[in-house]
């Protein structure tokens, strides 16, 4: 697996620590609309140490082979950070899975880049990690992720309840799933 994928304007990347500000303003920018959806953060979560922390964690990760995160990038904007969809849980042998999830830039969204940037992830997991299901779990709260899931063709597999603790309590989530047959 290759850290950058170029297709039409766009880049695909892992990047590391020296991306550390682009990613930071990144989640900042977008943290009313993404952190409504997610757990709890640490109060130090919105820091340059921390946001180097996770990238430190996730480069070590993806060597492993068991995430990785891609960074959507545009070829004239490098440093400009427009979404991100991430493949963690990787499992090989007789299971071939992993999860996924994706996010995009509040001010790019609505512009089909989200569907071309999951629909290239998981080009690249099924090609080349040879993932056969990738499973999504979304906040039923959530449209445009369901939107998204059911136009890249994922299956609808029900309700996970109680599924992760968001705002105080554990809540459902919608469990989808994108099978590769080969």
């Amino acid at each position: 697996m290759k850290f950058e994928y170029v297709y039409n304007d766009m880049i695909l990347k892992i990047l590391d620590e020296s991306y550390t500000l682009p990613v930071l303003d990144f989640l900042f920018r977008n943290r009313y609309d993404f952190d409504k959806f997610e757990p709890e953060k640490p109060d130090n979560f919105y820091t340059e140490d921390f946001v180097s922390s996770i990238l430190r964690a996730e480069m070590t990760s993806f060597l492993k082979g068991n995430h990785v995160r891609f960074f959507q990038l545009k070829k004239d904007e490098p440093e400009k950070i427009l979404g991100t969809v991430s493949f963690s849980h990787i499992v090989t042998g007789s299971f071939n899975s992993c999860d996924i999830g994706y996010k995009i830039d509040k001010d790019y969204r609505r512009q089909n880049l989200g569907c071309s940037m999951v629909s290239h992830g998981i080009e690249i997991m099924t090609k080349e990690k040879g993932m056969h299901r990738i499973e999504s779990y979304i906040h039923p709260d959530n449209i445009p992720s369901v939107m998204l899931a059911k136009k890249m063709g994922f299956i609808d597999e029900g309700i996970a309840h109680s599924y992760v603790k968001i705002n105080g309590r554990f809540q459902d989530h919608l469990r989808y799933a994108y099978i590769h047959n080969s």
